[in-house]
């Protein structure tokens, strides 16, 4: 069993680079109109294979007050999981099981894949090495994605992100908000492995493909991906700048480092204009104009777009009528019982008809009216455990944040909460949260050492 541990935890570090296969393969099957796809399949097997993986790792190490609490936790997750899908059972004015199930099945991919990727580390930290490896298979993975969203543009096969506006691209990918949010929450760790990897202007060609990623986040047209591009490149000038003064014998190498990342944005902004995410900016308003005229003339406007044009304009534009659905769901909420409001609604709280059924698109909002108050408040515990360790571990080891690995993961562990909450698709999408969960996993084993020893450890870094 020992041996299973020890490769299943390094299957689970290379799971990481076909991620980007299996979402593209999944891409082309739902344009096919396949029901059921490839992608879908392999990581519904992969998740229940690491609870077995979890089951093992517990009994093998005789941790009894880890486990208990770990295994309570499922116990109690699913508890509450099963009280929500009987009494929205009862309940609800349309159930359909399929939904409700492969719903919830891909909201428990976030909790057992954290925890399985935090002890898949823990595990390989042993080797003193292969934990090393970790930002390269991100790497490679935001270029196999790079390369296929690339290879789609020029040959003229890829998908519209907004099919209504003919408008940025998916590339071989279904779900552009999803694409979106994996390039954005990967790209710190993109520029971090470059950074050290070009400890010599000779390999400033690692920068090629940073270069890429981006041509390639902008292919998309999200405005959430160009904000965390923004964001990642600032942390990543913030933190050459405060290193420029604390290393006085580097001082051309960072601020070398330095210039590099200002130039990049500024690439980025001379591009901007000539970029889907400009035009969709210049669409929505005048969108918000054309409904405004058709409200005054004889053609009306439905509820749901008077709600939409009513709404801020910038509002209405960071969260793409992502308002109006919540005003919606909240409605049902307040409409629904005792025990729906503790236990939640299931998916997309009350509809008639299986089209009527939305979600918010933002996650934290689309968990609350799925699980309720008590659902909540277990599912997310995992969650906002991590979040007050991390900050926890921020602010007193703050001399070692500003190193390019921890500024880098502060920006992506950051960017996954915050897209989380406006773009959606992160912590309910396991495409996405695949990303996200490894990479707050391996900030969260290496910030435990970091706070135990009070060394900045090795085994946080890239391979030589």
């Amino acid at each position: 069993m020992q041996s299973f541990i020890k490769k299943y935890s390094v299957f689970l570090m290379l799971y990481i680079v076909f991620q980007p296969v299996l979402d593209a393969i999944t891409g082309l099957m739902t344009q096919a109109n396949f029901n059921v796809t490839f992608g879908v399949l392999i990581r519904m097997a992969v998740m229940a294979v690491s609870v077995f993986y979890l089951l093992i790792f517990l009994i093998l190490n005789r941790d009894n007050r880890r486990g208990f609490m770990i295994i309570g936790y499922f116990v109690l997750l699913g508890v509450v999981s099963a009280i929500s899908m009987i009494i929205n059972y009862k309940t609800k004015i349309l159930f359909i099981p399929s939904l409700e199930i492969t719903t919830l099945a891909k909201s428990m991919y976030y909790p057992i894949m954290l925890l399985a990727y935090f002890y898949a580390f823990e595990e390989l930290a042993e080797d003193r090495i292969i934990n090393r490896f970790f930002p390269k298979v991100v790497f490679i993975a935001v270029n196999i994605i790079s390369l296929i969203m690339i290879v789609a543009h020029f040959t003229n096969t890829s998908f519209s992100s907004y099919s209504y506006y003919k408008l940025g691209e998916s590339g071989w990918f279904y779900a552009a908000n999803e694409l979106s949010a994996i390039v954005s929450i990967a790209f710190p760790i993109m520029i971090w492995y470059a950074l050290k990897k070009i400890n010599a202007w000779a390999k400033v060609y690692y920068w090629l493909t940073i270069i890429l990623a981006i041509y390639s986040a902008l292919l998309i047209g999200t405005k959430g991906s160009l904000l965390a591009l923004l964001f990642s490149l600032c942390m990543g000038i913030l933190a050459g700048v405060i290193q420029f003064f604390q290393n006085r014998g580097m001082r051309k190498y960072f601020a070398g480092i330095v210039a590099l990342l200002v130039i990049t944005i500024g690439g980025i902004i001379v591009a901007y204009p000539a970029m889907a995410v400009s035009k969709t900016a210049e669409l929505h308003t005048e969108m918000i104009k054309d409904k405004k005229q058709k409200a005054k003339s004889k053609k009306g406007i439905t509820k749901d777009q008077k709600k939409y044009v009513e709404t801020n304009k910038t509002v209405s534009y960071l969260f793409s009528g992502r308002t109006v659905y919540f005003e919606n769901a909240s409605q049902n909420f307040a409409k629904a019982n005792v025990g729906q409001k503790l236990f939640g609604m299931g998916y997309a709280t009350s509809f008639k008809h299986e089209r009527q059924a939305k979600l918010v698109e933002m996650d934290y909002v689309d968990i609350f009216f799925q699980f309720g108050v008590i659902g909540t408040i277990v599912y997310l515990a995992p969650l906002a455990y991590c979040l007050v360790y991390l900050l926890g571990a921020f602010l007193r080891k703050l001399k070692y944040m500003w190193s390019f690995k921890w500024s880098m993961l502060v920006a992506s562990v950051a960017l996954g909460y915050g897209m989380a909450l406006m773009t959606g698709h992160v912590i309910e999408a396991p495409s996405v949260s695949i990303y996200f969960v490894s990479i707050l996993g391996y900030a969260m084993f290496n910030a435990r050492i970091l706070l135990r020893t009070n060394e900045d450890p090795y085994t946080i870094d890239v391979e030589d």
